[in-house]
């Protein structure tokens, strides 16, 4: 059997077939780029580079332009905030004076109804439908027969009367206030003055009072009043009420005078600590007055009107001050 095939291959044989290290240098040969290739891709950056860097320049331009304008705009609200900085002054001054000029005329408003009210008298307690068709009529009688007024003028009437508008009271409830307005001034205040030296008119187990016919402003200011005359009225202190709001009060062969209830209060807290002879006494506590409210049917409205029969104890103590307050000993 021949082993020629099975035989070494010869030298020359060797050097024709392709080795591992030829196989690596041609592959390696083939990856790597030519100068050719990598000046290309460096040009195709460039371009790229050149393109991003031209669309970033048109940005910043384009920043700059709307800087720019958002400046000039900034410029124009600086002048405008200016502008309305001045006129604000100028309105709050014009405010002001209109405000001023409005305080002026509530109160030549409040003054005049005040004036149109001086012939007014206001009576309590008169029973519905006691005054029959004819109210005017019947409070001429009232003066004359019931109050029995002294001194009334020879021309003494009525010119009109009426009770407060409104529905008639639930029973049980008080009657509606009846204002009248007097022909002569003097026939009024001699009603007032005969009014505060009697007690009130006794007519079917119904008592009835006189009262001065006041603003609501007036009214409101008085009412304030209300917890510190108390409190005087319990010391046995003399005072009074003067147009429109302002307490008189004598002690000691003095006359003092409050525009507001608080100062009434620090006076007498100041007094009261002088009594006891201590400086630091602890002060009692300020009762603030009742206020009467038209929305609340449990209370007595601001005209004179009824209230409910169920009205909180407070309230009814408002009535019972009003009319301390006409009737109170002046001094």
């Amino acid at each position: 059997m021949k082993l020629d095939k099975f035989t070494r291959p010869k030298e020359a044989d060797k050097g024709s077939l392709p080795s591992v290290q030829d196989d690596q240098q041609s592959l390696a040969s083939a990856t790597e780029p030519s100068l050719t290739d990598i000046m290309a891709a460096i040009q195709g950056i460039q371009v790229t580079l050149e393109g991003k860097m031209d669309a970033i320049s048109t940005e910043v331009t384009l920043l700059r332009a709307d800087f720019g304008k958002m400046k000039e705009r900034i410029k124009d609200n600086q002048g405008a905030v200016s502008t309305l900085q001045s006129e604000n002054k100028e309105l709050k001054s014009q405010m002001r004076e209109l405000m001023k000029t409005t305080d002026k005329i509530v109160d030549k408003l409040d003054e005049y109804e005040g004036r149109m009210r001086r012939n007014n008298v206001r009576i309590t307690g008169v029973p519905e439908k006691m005054e029959g068709p004819t109210v005017d009529l019947f409070v001429e009688d009232l003066v004359s027969k019931g109050l029995k007024v002294k001194g009334l003028s020879n021309y003494f009437s009525v010119e009109r009367a009426h009770r407060v508008p409104g529905g008639r009271p639930r029973p049980g409830a008080p009657p509606r206030t009846i204002i009248a307005r007097i022909f002569n001034f003097r026939d009024r205040d001699a009603i007032l003055q005969e009014a505060r030296k009697q007690p009130p008119v006794k007519i079917d187990n119904a008592s009835i009072s006189f009262f001065p016919d006041f603003t609501l402003r007036v009214q409101k200011q008085r009412r304030d009043f209300l917890a510190v005359k108390k409190r005087m009225r319990d010391q046995g202190l003399k005072y009074s009420m003067l147009f429109p709001a302002r307490l008189r009060v004598i002690t000691n062969n003095k006359t003092l005078f409050f525009d507001a209830p608080e100062e009434a209060w620090d006076w007498m807290e100041r007094r009261e600590s002088q009594r006891t002879g201590r400086g630091d006494s602890p002060k009692k506590k300020r009762q603030p007055s009742p206020e009467k409210s038209a929305s609340d049917p449990e209370k007595r409205d601001s005209e004179g009107g009824h209230s409910s029969p169920g009205r909180p104890p407070e309230v009814q103590e408002i009535a019972l001050e009003q009319r301390l307050d006409w009737f109170d000993n002046v001094g």
